[in-house]
């Protein structure tokens, strides 16, 4: 049997499955970079942005999208293929809040959505999305405790939970610059700067000189749980911080 025979979700004599190794080359699509960092009571993502055409509204074009009010989702891959993640991840939220009256946690909420990535794995009839979430947001701990945490679901549906990681097109160069400047129980304004930092480095000369405009930044923290998004003003501080630093 040909190759092609092979490019629905059945295994190859080798033991792989080529439409899922497919999907994930679909993650730098978009030639986009996440970043998702915790630190001490804050979870942070980065996300560089493109706007395409200049005749396009800048406030229309973004990568991190809230889950609910409290979990956030940073996407990577074919924007269709996002955007139907992001709805459907929507909707996970809003039917548990109605089944059992308060909202899901962040764990729970990476589980279901991993479950349901990697049933489109199994049946010739579905192809595995051509999207990666980074999935952020602060749990309750039985103590009361508010602490951070980051998932990763891909194409595949695995699901791990990561003190920092990326996805995108530069995910490698990010996770190598993450491993030596990472440190845990970073302050919010020090896991910002880091998380840009560790982006400027990994990409190519020509973008590495990055603006407000070419950043998202969301935060979520121990004493405001709510996905919340910097202004460019902001975020052009924090670069201004960066830069001074060095």
């Amino acid at each position: 049997m040909s190759r092609s025979s092979y490019d629905i979700s059945v295994f190859s004599p080798e033991g792989r499955l080529y439409q899922v190794e497919y999907s994930f080359k679909t993650l730098a699509h978009e030639a986009l970079t996440n970043v998702g960092l915790t630190g001490e009571g804050c979870a942070v993502v980065v996300c560089q942005k493109k706007v395409p055409d200049k005749l396009l509204k800048e406030d229309s074009i973004t990568h991190v999208f809230k889950a609910a009010k409290d979990i956030g989702m940073a996407m990577s891959g074919r924007v269709p293929d996002c955007a139907s993640v992001v709805d459907d991840t929507r909707h996970e939220t809003m039917e548990f809040a109605h089944d059992f009256g308060y909202d899901c946690d962040v764990a729970w909420l990476a589980k279901r959505m991993g479950e349901k990535a990697q049933i489109s794995t199994q049946r010739a009839g579905l192809r595995p999305l051509g999207a990666g979430t980074i999935l952020f947001g602060m749990e309750m701990l039985d103590s009361g405790e508010q602490v951070p945490r980051i998932f990763t679901i891909d194409p595949a549906g695995l699901v791990i939970a990561y003190k920092a990681t990326s996805m995108g097109q530069k995910d490698n160069e990010v996770k190598l610059n993450l491993e030596k400047q990472y440190k845990p129980n970073m302050s919010l304004d020090d896991t910002i700067m880091t998380g840009i930092q560790c982006l400027q480095k990994s990409l190519g000369s020509s973008e590495s000189n990055l603006t407000a405009a070419d950043l998202e930044v969301a935060v979520v923290t121990a004493d405001n749980t709510k996905v919340r998004f910097l202004d460019a003003t902001s975020v052009e501080e924090y670069i201004t911080k960066i830069v001074e630093r060095d």
